[in-house]
């Protein structure tokens, strides 16, 4: 491997001797930091292919992944009212924003690429290997959004207006990971065009529903034969009706929350991919924060405006193509949108699958 001649300087300056110093331009003496001077900037693997544009949709998209489109229903069943529903999406983002300035920290001190396998091993030196170990098997158990996979299924499923078994949402799963893992193994620029494509698609779907949801309530369009609930949702004795506060039950959904905000730190994992690294991860991290906020909000209220919260309650998994069919009726509403949240889902895979192949380059 290659490097640099900051990277050579570096290596020349590092010791073993944890007790050792080096000196500045003052001939002041300070501290040798031995740890952080061993783990070294890398060289791009494959040439420096993203720009600020491709890594905020590379964290858009592992962000807006299935998230919004199936947990608002199970999240307002469990906690009872509108209020509190949108008072733990804007917790989540704040959670979220603690985690991110984390890894910030991080990326910012190590710009190279792996993300937590390399904060790991600068954090936990010994025993040797068992931060990589640790993160290799937490990749191929768990890193793979299995659930991306299965909602790209069911949703697929059901704009083709079949009955969704769980062999055929797991076929079209196992099926839509493969194609992606061959697309990243063996065209890397590809992938990047594809998920770069999938990614504006998934962010024009989002604020199509916004649109939509505050279209319904200017115009009062719809489905006729079941009314929306309106702005009279949001009235103060209703947004805060049924609220369930027990512990229990909001710690639960806060998880739900926080899954959808999972991804901001997505950025990290291919840092040798990024032009400006450093410069670049300052910025696209809190952008995508902000916007992703701003849009799980929105979403959530297009949501209580067009849907009754009892049928919101009883979605499932399905509150968005719920969303679309009492928008746009049976036919349009009902098969090309949930087609289209498909694809989202498959975005998400796309990503998460580069990143994590970035990791292990």
């Amino acid at each position: 491997m290659e490097y640099n001649e900051h990277e050579s300087l570096l290596c020349e300056a590092s010791s073993p001797d944890y007790g050792s110093s080096i000196s500045d331009d003052a001939s002041n003496t300070i501290p040798s930091r031995a740890t952080e001077e061993h783990v070294l900037p890398e060289t791009a693997t494959y040439g420096r292919n993203l720009g600020w544009s491709g890594a905020y949709i590379l964290v858009i998209s592992r962000v807006i992944g299935s998230g919004i489109f199936a947990t608002p229903g199970s999240i307002t069943k469990s906690v009872g009212s509108i209020g509190l529903s949108l008072l733990l999406w804007v917790a989540g983002a704040v959670l979220a924003a603690c985690g991110l300035s984390i890894s910030l920290e991080y990326g910012c001190m190590l710009p190279r690429s792996g993300g937590e396998k390399v904060y790991l091993e600068f954090t936990y030196r010994h025993p040797r290997f068992l931060a990589s170990t640790l993160v290799a098997v937490q990749a191929v158990l768990l890193g793979f959004t299995a659930s991306n996979c299965i909602v790209f299924g069911r949703y697929t499923i059901y704009a083709l207006g079949y009955d969704a078994t769980e062999f055929s949402q797991k076929a079209l799963a196992v099926g839509l990971l493969t194609v992606i893992t061959v697309i990243h193994g063996l065209h890397v620029k590809t992938g990047i065009v594809i998920q770069n494509a999938l990614g504006w698609i998934k962010v024009f779907l989002v604020v199509f529903m916004i649109l939509s949801g505050f279209y319904v309530l200017a115009f009062h369009t719809g489905d006729a034969a079941q009314p929306s609930p309106g702005a009279g949702a949001f009235t103060w004795n209703v947004l805060w009706e049924d609220s369930n506060w027990g512990w229990g039950v909001v710690s639960t959904a806060l998880f739900k929350v926080l899954y959808s905000y999972a991804g901001l730190a997505n950025v990290n994992n291919v840092l040798n991919e990024v032009k400006n690294p450093v410069r670049t991860l300052k910025s696209v991290g809190p952008v995508a924060l902000i916007t992703v906020c701003f849009f799980y909000l929105l979403v959530n209220i297009a949501y209580f405006l067009v849907i009754p919260l009892d049928e919101i309650k009883g979605s499932g998994e399905l509150v968005a193509a719920l969303f679309f069919e009492r928008v746009f009726g049976n036919g349009f509403g009902k098969t090309i949108l949930p087609l289209a949240i498909a694809v989202s889902a498959a975005g998400n895979v796309m990503v998460v699958t580069f990143s994590l192949v970035s990791i292990f380059h």
